[in-house]
């Protein structure tokens, strides 16, 4: 055992800094499986390429690796570890890494001050630590054209943080039992797309951010105290759209922002669904469907609209067979407030006190042009995906008899 042990400490002979040194730029550094420990820089374009089970170890808290004042980098192939940072990218014009592990690091990918940075197919495992003693998953300050894709980020502070940064792309991400699965700050012209955030603190925290499009992800299991599926605070032009929100303290909440436009999102048995504090009168949440929520929305007496939304907890008829109910929906509850506050309401949410506050809330509630008011409430559900789907299959089908009867009409002819 003890020699097994010692056989898996053994580094490489390979003098992998040498190599990097002497690469000619443009050129390939192919590094041959084993560990190596150091603290590795690159200054010129080249392309870094392990085999399996190349390792790269940082020594005492720098990072295993370097990249700066150059352009035109590849790092790929590669598992890196160690006490400090894995990877930190300073003024880089082009660096692509891919097909990466990192495993037992303060920090996985640190990147600033560059531009044209992509980073995709990269495994960050964290620590069972506090997040107060993890830094990020990938970090990205001051830069602009950066595409962040693919990637699995696991046990962080923060799985993907953006700060100052302008252009960027979150896409088809996963991050897992963090404090934050993405995190943007002061960043604009920025798109999340297509991500999964699931058992974070917060799916994703917006900060001071203008001009963001959340589009197609899954934010689910979000229930810590101050948890949140999606968290916007300052943010100006928004556009939420065809997220699904589950199983969240809060699905989506709005704080000190103007012009958020969240539609056609799937809000699925969250405590609250949508929460305003100060939001201007142009946020609108119209074409989502509402179902098994405890609470849909709430807010503070400025309010914002809701249009032509689903809600599964809707009594009204449709007798102009238009698709809309006849009456507003009330989204205001006194109970559903309360019962946010102390779950353990929820056993009394049919008793027959509680019906009647919910019956006097509709009723007062209609007058209140500010009070969460939906006057066109859909009656069927809203599924795009599904929609297209049928359209797709019709429009084949269509295709398939237009083709025969032009094939039966030329036979036809010919006969």
């Amino acid at each position: 055992m003890f020699f097994l042990f010692m056989s898996q400490t053994v580094y490489a002979d390979f003098d992998m800094q040498a190599a990097i040194d002497a690469a000619r730029p443009g050129e390939i550094v192919h590094i041959p499986a084993g560990r190596y420990q150091g603290n590795f820089i690159v200054t010129k374009p080249i392309t870094l390429q392990g085999e399996e089970g190349t390792e790269l170890i940082g020594e005492r808290d720098k990072p295993a690796l370097r990249i700066e004042n150059t352009a035109k980098v590849t790092v790929e192939n590669i598992t890196l570890s160690g006490k400090n940072k894995a990877i930190v990218a300073s003024d880089v014009d082009g660096l692509e890494l891919r097909k990466l592990q990192i495993k037992d690091v303060h920090t996985g990918v640190h990147i600033q001050r560059s531009k044209n940075v992509r980073i995709h197919e990269v495994n960050v495992a964290g620590s069972e630590a506090h997040y107060s003693q993890k830094g990020n998953g990938v970090a990205v300050f001051k830069s602009e054209d950066i595409t962040i894709e693919g990637n699995t980020i696991e046990r962080v502070q923060d799985g993907i943080y953006v700060e100052e940064v302008t252009r960027v792309v979150v896409q088809r991400n996963k991050v897992t039992s963090s404090r934050y699965g993405t995190h943007f700050m002061y960043t604009s012209d920025a798109e999340a797309l297509f991500n999964t955030y699931l058992h974070n603190v917060t799916g994703l925290m917006i900060m001071m951010t203008t001009d963001i499009l959340l589009e197609n992800n899954t934010v689910a299991n979000h229930f810590d105290f101050n948890g949140y599926g999606m968290l916007l605070y300052d943010v100006q032009q928004a556009k939420i759209k065809l997220n699904t929100i589950k199983n969240n303290r809060t699905g989506v909440a709005l704080q000190k922002s103007s012009n958020i436009q969240i539609e056609t999102n799937d809000f699925q048995m969250n405590q609250t669904a949508l929460e305003g504090t100060k939001v201007n009168g142009d946020t609108t949440a119209s074409s989502n469907n509402f179902t098994g929520n405890i609470l849909t929305a709430r807010s503070d007496k400025q309010g914002f609209q809701l249009v032509s939304n689903y809600y599964d907890d809707y009594s009204g008829i449709d007798l102009k067979d238009n698709g809309f109910g006849d009456i507003p929906y009330v989204a205001v509850s006194s109970f559903g407030q309360w019962m946010v506050r102390q779950p353990v309401y929820q056993y009394f949410v049919a008793s027959p006190s509680v019906i009647l506050l919910t019956s006097l809330d509709q009723q007062i509630n209609k007058t209140e042009k500010n009070m969460l008011i939906d006057n066109t409430p859909r009656l069927v559900m809203k599924d795009t995906k599904e929609k297209n789907k049928v359209n797709m299959v019709q429009m084949l089908v269509g295709l398939f008899l237009t083709l025969s009867s032009l094939w039966l009409w030329k036979r036809g002819i010919t006969e």
